[in-house]
This record gives C-alpha cells, sequence and structure tokens, in this order.
C-alpha cells in the first residue's frame, strides 16, 4: 500500500496547486483539458488516488438531454486508472444508485470511511433492492439519515477496490446537477472534512468553468455559421472604416472589387462604388442608395445598385455613465463603419425587360388569337420541316374535324386522326405535295392549292389552300418544344377556304362548259374549214376573185374561229381534269430537245421579242407526255410574249436543280408584270390581272398550266413585279440514270 501512501504538500505547494487551477479556470476553452487538470489538482490536494469526472449529455445550448435521476451520466475524465479500464467505463453509463445518489439527484455531497462496509454482499441481508437504496438516499439528503446507513447497489467487475469514497456534485447557475466529481482511495477514512470543502470549491469552479467553455464553443460554432452566411451571400458585402480601410469583405465582394480595378478605370469605379458611398453615409448618419453603371471587361454593361449605411451606435455608448468629456468622441468613434453593399442588378432588369417582353408578346398573341377564331376560314401558324402546329383558330378544328395540339407535326396528327389529303381528280396527294410542307420545308409561298381532305368517318371536305412561307430572318416564333441550340426555321402561315359551295357551283358550270364546248366544237371546225378553203382556193385563182374587204373578212373569221377552237379545247380540257377523265401518254422525253422545238416554234410568230435560251446539260430526260408539256411551254412563252407589249428580250433557262433531282425551267420577262394584291389567285380559272386591259385571253391558261405540271408530279411558281417583269418556274422530276439504263 506504499503506492497510495497520501503525500502532504505544503502551503506554498497547496497554493501554487490552486493557482494554476483557477488560471485553467480562466483560461482554458477546450473541455477535456479543463476536466483533467481539476481532477490532477484534486488528488494531488487531497492525496486520492482515483479521480473522476461524470457529466450529464447536454445540447449545444447547455439544456440538459436526460433527467438526473437514472442511468444516463458519462464519464468525461478519469485520472488512476489503467487504459483498459478507462476503455470500459467510458462504455457503460454510471448509474445514479446507491452511494452516488445523493450527489447526482440531489446535489448532496458523500463522504465514507469506508465504502466495502456499505456493499450489501457485506451484511446480513441477502439483497439490497434499488428502491430501499433510493428511499435511503432520500432520507440521507434531507439529513435524515446518517451516512453509515447508505449501501451501494451493485459494482462493475473491473472497477478498481475503493474504501474511501468522496464525491461532490457538479452545480450550474440554476443549481442544477450536471455531473460529478468523485474520489476514491483503497484504504479507509484518508479524505477529511477539509477535503470535502476543497473538492466542493474545485466542483463549483469547474461547473462555471465548463458553462463557460461550452458558452465559448458555442460563440465558436455561432461566429463560424454567420461568416459561413456571411460569405454565401451573393451581394457583395464590405465593411470601411473612417478613413477608407477595409475592414472586412465577403468573397463576392473581394472578387468584384478585384476584377473591377483590373479595368482601365478601376479606381474611378472604386471610388463611385466604395469610398464615396461610405463617406457620405458617414458624415449625414443615414442610409444611401445609389445606382451605378460599369462596362466590364466584355464590354458588356452592367448596373449595380449601392446601398451604404452608418453601423448603428452600441448600446455601451447609449447607456455609460462613464464617458464623462470623452462621450462625444466615443459617439463619434461609434459611428466610424459603414456597410456598404453592391448588389448587380443587371440579370434583375434584364430578367424584368424579359417578362415586359413576354406579357406584351402574350398580350398580343391573345389579341392575334381572338381576332382569328372570329374568321370564318381556317387559320393556322405551323414552324420547321415537320410543320409543328404553333396557334390556329376554332375554324381549322371544323375544316379538319379533329383538334391538332399545338407543338404536333402534321403528319403525326393526320395520321393519328386518319386524315387523308386527295387531289380533284380523287388521287393521293404525295406528302411533299401538301402545300403546308411545301411552304416550310422549300420556302415556297403556294396560292389558290386546290386539296380535298378527306375525315376519318369518310365525309370529304373540298379546300383552297394558301400557305405564306415566313422567313427566320423576318418572322421568328419562340420554340414550343425543348431542344438545345435552336436552328433558324422557317415558319409558314396556313389558310384554308371550305370551297364545297364553289365546287356545287363549279360542277354546274363545268356540267354546262363541257356542253357547251362540245356543242361549238362541230359548227367552229365547219366554219373554221370553210374559211381556210376560201383562202387557200382563192390564193390558188380557183373561182371567182375577191375583193380586198372579202379577204379581210374571210380572214378575220378564220382567225375567230381559231381563237373559238383553242377556246373550246382549253374547255374541253378543263371538263376532263374535273372530270378526271385526262390521260396522259407517259414515256421519258428530252426537256432540251422539247425546249428547242417549242422556242423555234413560237419566235416565228413574233419579230418584235427575242427568245434567248441557255442550257445547263446537254439532255435532261423527265418522264411525262410529250403534247402536254409542249401546251404547257407553249402557253407560258405565249403569255411572256402577250403580256410584254414593248418587246424585247425573253429569257429561256433549262438546268438541273440544286437537288441534282428536278429539272428546272425558268422563263423570264420584262412586260407589265402581276399585281401583288392578284398573286395569290393568278391560278384560278378565267383569272386574270386587272392590269391586262386591251390584251385578249381566257384565263385558263395558267389554271390548266398548274394541273398539267402538278400531275406530272412537279409544280409551278413565278416571282412578279409589277411594270419590271415576271418570272414563270417549272419543277419536273428527273428520270435517274439507273431507271435510264
Amino acid at each position: 500500500m506504499e503506492q497510495f501512501q497520501k503525500k502532504v504538500l505544503s502551503e506554498v505547494e497547496r497554493f501554487d496547486a490552486l493557482s494554476r487551477v483557477s488560471v485553467a479556470l480562466m483560461s482554458e476553452k477546450n473541455e477535456s483539458r479543463l476536466l483533467h487538470l481539476i481532477a490532477q489538482t484534486a488528488t494531488d490536494l487531497t492525496g486520492a488516488a482515483y479521480a473522476a469526472f461524470t457529466l450529464r449529455p447536454v445540447n449545444e445550448q447547455g439544456v440538459a438531454l436526460v433527467p438526473s435521476e437514472g442511468n444516463l451520466f458519462y464519464l468525461a475524465a478519469v485520472i488512476g486508472v489503467s487504459k483498459e479500464q478507462e476503455e470500459f467505463f467510458r462504455k457503460i453509463h454510471l448509474g445514479g444508485e446507491g452511494l452516488l445518489a445523493p450527489i447526482f439527484r440531489y446535489g448532496v455531497p458523500v463522504r465514507v470511511g469506508d465504502a466495502m462496509k456499505m456493499a450489501s454482499v457485506h451484511t446480513d441481508r441477502p439483497t439490497y433492492s434499488h428502491e430501499e437504496a433510493r428511499e435511503a438516499a432520500l432520507r440521507f439528503a434531507h439529513g435524515n439519515m446518517p451516512v453509515d446507513e447508505l449501501r451501494q447497489v451493485g459494482v462493475p467487475s473491473m472497477h478498481p477496490v475503493i474504501c474511501s469514497f468522496l464525491g461532490v456534485p457538479l452545480l450550474d447557475s440554476n443549481n442544477e446537477v450536471r455531473g460529478g466529481l468523485l474520489l476514491g482511495h483503497p484504504e479507509p477514512d484518508r479524505f477529511s472534512a477539509d477535503d470535502e470543502r476543497l473538492l466542493q470549491g474545485l466542483a463549483a469552479q469547474a461547473a462555471v468553468a465548463l458553462e463557460n467553455a461550452r458558452l465559448y464553443q458555442a460563440m465558436q460554432m455561432r461566429a463560424r455559421e454567420m461568416d459561413a452566411l456571411f460569405q454565401s451571400i451573393a451581394d457583395g458585402v464590405i465593411l470601411v472604416d473612417q478613413r477608407g480601410n477595409i475592414i472586412r469583405e465577403n468573397e463576392r465582394a473581394r472578387d468584384l472589387r478585384q476584377q473591377l480595378l483590373q479595368l482601365p478605370d478601376g479606381k474611378q469605379i472604386m471610388e463611385q462604388m466604395l469610398y464615396q458611398p461610405a463617406a457620405t453615409v458617414l458624415s449625414r448618419q443615414m442610409k444611401e442608395e445609389t445606382t451605378v453603371t460599369v462596362i466590364d471587361g466584355s464590354h458588356e454593361q452592367r448596373d449595380y445598385v449601392i446601398n451604404a449605411a452608418p453601423l448603428p451606435l452600441s448600446e455601451l455608448y447609449k447607456n455609460s455613465a462613464l464617458l464623462g468629456d470623452a462621450s462625444h468622441d466615443a459617439e463619434q468613434d461609434a459611428h466610424s463603419e459603414a456597410v456598404v453593399v453592391w448588389h448587380d442588378a443587371t440579370e434583375a432588369q434584364r430578367l424584368l425587360h424579359e417578362r415586359q417582353v413576354h406579357a406584351d408578346t402574350e398580350a398580343r398573341r391573345s389579341l392575334l388569337q381572338m381576332i382569328l377564331d372570329e374568321l370564318p376560314t381556317s387559320v393556322y401558324l405551323v414552324r420547321g420541316k415537320d410543320a409543328r402546329l404553333v396557334m390556329s383558330n376554332h375554324a381549322s378544328r371544323t375544316v379538319f374535324g379533329a383538334e391538332w395540339k399545338p407543338g404536333q407535326s402534321m403528319l403525326e396528327f393526320l395520321g393519328e386522326h386518319q386524315i387523308r389529303i386527295f387531289m380533284n381528280d380523287g388521287r393521293i396527294l404525295p406528302n411533299e405535295q401538301l402545300a403546308t410542307l411545301r411552304a416550310v420545308q422549300k420556302g415556297e409561298t403556294v396560292y389558290q392549292h386546290q386539296e380535298v381532305i378527306r375525315h376519318a368517318d369518310g365525309t370529304t371536305l373540298p379546300v383552297l389552300v394558301n400557305a405564306i412561307a415566313l422567313p427566320p430572318n423576318k418572322f421568328r416564333v419562340p420554340s414550343l418544344v425543348a431542344s438545345g441550340i435552336e436552328e433558324p426555321e422557317l415558319s409558314a402561315i396556313v389558310v384554308h377556304q371550305d370551297v364545297t359551295a364553289l365546287k356545287e357551283a363549279e360542277y354546274l358550270k363545268d356540267e354546262f362548259i363541257g356542253i357547251a364546248a362540245h356543242e361549238l366544237r362541230t359548227p367552229l371546225a365547219v366554219l373554221h374549214g370553210c374559211a381556210q378553203t376560201l383562202i387557200v382556193q382563192t390564193a390558188r385563182g380557183n373561182g371567182s376573185t375577191l375583193a380586198d374587204w372579202q379577204m379581210e373578212s374571210i380572214q378575220d373569221i378564220d382567225q375567230a374561229t381559231r381563237r373559238l377552237v383553242e377556246l373550246t379545247e382549253d374547255l374541253l380540257d378543263v371538263s376532263r381534269l374535273h372530270a378526271g377523265h385526262l390521260e396522259l401518254q407517259m414515256e421519258a422525253i428530252d426537256m432540251v430537245a422539247l425546249a428547242r422545238r417549242v422556242i423555234k416554234r413560237t419566235q416565228l410568230t413574233t419579230e418584235q421579242h427575242q427568245l434567248k435560251a441557255t442550257y445547263g446539260a446537254e439532255y435532261l430526260v423527265v418522264n411525262a407526255d410529250s403534247r402536254r408539256l409542249e401546251q404547257v411551254l407553249t402557253n407560258v412563252l405565249n403569255n411572256a410574249i402577250k403580256y410584254s407589249p414593248a418587246g424585247g428580250v425573253i429569257e429561256i433557262a433549262l438546268a438541273k436543280s440544286p437537288d441534282q433531282q428536278h429539272c428546272l425551267l425558268a422563263v423570264k420577262d420584262s412586260g407589265i408584270g402581276i399585281p401583288v394584291q392578284q398573286q395569290a389567285r393568278i391560278f384560278g380559272r378565267f383569272m386574270r390581272a386587272d392590269n391586262v386591259r386591251g390584251i385578249s385571253g381566257t384565263g385558263l391558261g395558267l389554271y390548266l398550266c398548274r394541273e398539267l405540271v402538278e400531275r406530272h408530279n412537279g409544280r409551278i411558281w413565278f416571282e412578279s413585279i409589277e411594270n419590271v417583269g415576271t418570272t414563270f418556274y417549272i419543277s419536273l422530276p428527273l428520270v435517274d440514270d439507273i431507271h435510264m439504263a
């Protein structure tokens, strides 16, 4: 037992030990080191062999998490045990039973001379229950029972042997038990009343030091949280003193300040954004807000809203009665710092502008939608090569018999609702010939295109389609489907006009025209034949000699009957087209040879005009009806001659299209042109422009040209400027080389 002999300290040593622990209590902020120091000092001053600190779990704010009763105290520091024993004790909860109950539950110190005599195993009673131990602790805490009657309740197997025991509670400022400082010695009667008072004093100081340490840790944590919040502020925040020194700034302010200082006028900008606002608010003692516009390194304009305010006067200076004559200076010092906040308002203003534009656009869109819905004809706006719907009016649902959803492509919509589109003669219209797709895929403006819509229930609706292509640089529509980088896309306004009533009237008119043409054909043939006979026979000297006026009259009759014959042939062609009886004799034809032949023949009919042709290939083979294509080309050339009364050059160009898949014919004149307001209906039957007065014509030529070209799977269109000239284009699919071989 020599190792546990009590060491007697001198008064000087005791004073030094108490001084060291007092300094540590005031300065040490680490809880673990603080508790070990107090435990070590307690053993040094009392001669204890063992010392332990037990604590009650608390949260970050120092509020106890468990009651003082039960087995929920934990070991915070221990002196005088082996490492194995320390690890064991740290894994178990310490109970507030037996000798520890008065300390943990009631905050009463316990000093026992020989604890081994109090163990229940050393009494005549076989057991000492927890209820009895708890009742004994209560009586002892209230002074109704001597310490000798306390009993231990269970001792862990690894616990060192303790005879002398001294334990005192750690009480906080609210006199609540926060833990205990426990001393032990294997020999009996080693602790005195002085040791008890000394330990109580250390425990009281330890309780205060623990609260201070936890308060310091809480403040440190709050400081870190505040610093994290300060650094996370999206705006730049800077604290500036009266001399213009930056006391503190967050990362946003530091980065922005460094960027601005790199600009050519960086110092001047910093003066406007930082030093002037700070000086102003410090002199006026009031908040101020300004806006500074800066051209950054990317030559973009950025707008910063500057808010500056003086730091508020501290309560210390408001309430202190010790300022005396220095109160004015102290008050000035209290206002010697200013907070300057930089807010980048560029994006916010841009967003506000975009919202205003969006709101204005939506208002215009709503107005446009309301106007469109009042129109009796079907109108819709599509975009992209697949003709995705952007907007439509109510009438479009009646035309198609189903609702076309925005963002849905045209072919997807037609397929979903089993809608098919046909030509006038009953043939299915190929997708590439749909007026809508031609407008958005090829940029064509299609006027007066006749289509027949067949609904899923078998009903049909004849419509007249006008599709106006809108170039992307002149008309932009926001995309309705998510995509990556937006590519320029064509848009088109498409109008469907229900021509059911017109078709019924046309049917009656066609029937009459067909009958009239057939009835006129025979007498006109007889009349034309007689006039030709008289002219020919007179020229040969047969019969009586005719006077000049008689010959002139016969020639007039011959010309009139020739025009009537051409008119009746055109009328019959119209009847055949509408009845579906026009048959084409398709064969491989060289368009270059056909064009040369027609141009040569047509040149003989005029001396005022020069037909100038250029060919981009030796031959261009198409699958077509030779007679009908000659009819189309003759009609286009005759129109160029007819509507160029002043004469001049008519340019004809024949070549492959840019896609190398089509034969492209262009006929350009410098005649009277077609007025813009009448271009949409120029391919209609019996349609002629208003500026052709005095020039004969039936108004059927271009109608027949379009019908014949489209029946060859081609297309015809034009470009015209009034009083400048017109260029007609005809495109026909080429026969590929493999097919020709």
